[in-house]
């Protein structure tokens, strides 16, 4: 089963006023009827009340905590969980209200949001998108809208089996030097940055470090290990090193928020795949 939330949502956050939608539009309306025709819907009773009625070729399921309300045509669960228990199977489009938003978008695989390029009035808020856990990946833009889809980022993984099944070695193109500033030059995204007393290490392309003039050292190759690994799993690291170690290739790693970053020796970067997809070859 796979949970789609949909809303259009403005720049504050703002989805509805007084009961109601807090913005219209026809080719948004249309959208929402697409993408949720042949689903099963879930809404609360307030949502369900402002529309009515329920919407034709969709199973309308709706959340109230009232053990006698009913409607023509509804299916009706007294809990979220309930409500996706019912659906079953397939996409489920949650619908709204702020309520039921904020119970699902931890459950959620996937979001169709229509961003309103504008602060509106109104009382009920869509959640936070948080970029560390959705990825967007389809933008459409329109004249005052765009229309966003989401998929959530892999969870992270902290089991080293799992780690070392699903890994992943990407190589960058080109090669890389360890710079070492007082202040970070304007215009420039370091792969790398780190304050130390000393001063501010960066790892940055060679040809951008020419031309800023800088000295580096250990010209490398830049290698993104493809797996979400949570910051606290334990052996990744040791397990990456000892294999490369093994092969007798020196490896600098650097831990993002999403994943590992390995930095070896330019002329052995195909050396480190190759160990790379054999590590995580014995494990699969």
């Amino acid at each position: 089963m796979s949970v789609v939330l949909i809303a259009s949502v403005a720049e504050n956050g703002v989805i509805g006023a007084d009961g109601d939608l807090a913005w219209r539009n026809s080719e948004d309306l249309r959208r929402f009827k697409s993408l949720t025709t042949g689903h099963p819907i879930v809404m609360g009773r307030r949502t369900f009340d402002s529309i009515g009625r329920a919407l034709p070729g969709r199973r309308t399921i709706v959340v109230t905590r009232s053990s006698s309300w009913t409607a023509d045509g509804v299916e009706v669960a007294h809990s979220v969980p309930d409500a996706l228990a019912l659906a079953a199977g397939g996409e489920t489009f949650v619908i709204g209200g702020g309520e039921i938003y904020a119970e699902t978008i931890d459950l959620a695989d996937r979001l169709e949001i229509t961003h309103i390029e504008q602060a509106l009035p109104g009382d009920t808020r869509f959640p936070a998108i948080a970029p560390a856990d959705w990825e967007r990946i389809r933008v459409q833009h329109r004249d005052g809208f765009s229309f966003v889809s989401y998929r959530r980022r892999p969870r992270p993984v902290a089991d080293l089996s799992e780690l070392l099944r699903l890994l992943e070695p990407e190589l960058h193109s080109g090669e890389y030097l360890y710079c070492s500033v007082e202040e970070v030059p304007s215009g420039i995204v370091p792969v790398v940055m780190i304050a130390e007393t000393e001063g501010i290490t960066l790892v940055i392309p060679r040809e951008q470090a020419e031309q800023l003039g800088l000295p580096g050292i250990f010209p490398c190759a830049w290698i993104t290990l493809r797996v979400p690994s949570a910051l606290d799993a334990v052996g990744l690291t040791a397990a990456v090193s000892t294999a490369l170690t093994r092969d007798g290739i020196s490896c600098n790693i650097s831990a993002g928020y999403h994943h590992d970053h390995l930095f070896v020796p330019v002329d052995r970067a195909r050396d480190t795949m190759a160990v790379l997809a054999a590590l995580s070859h014995t494990r699969a």
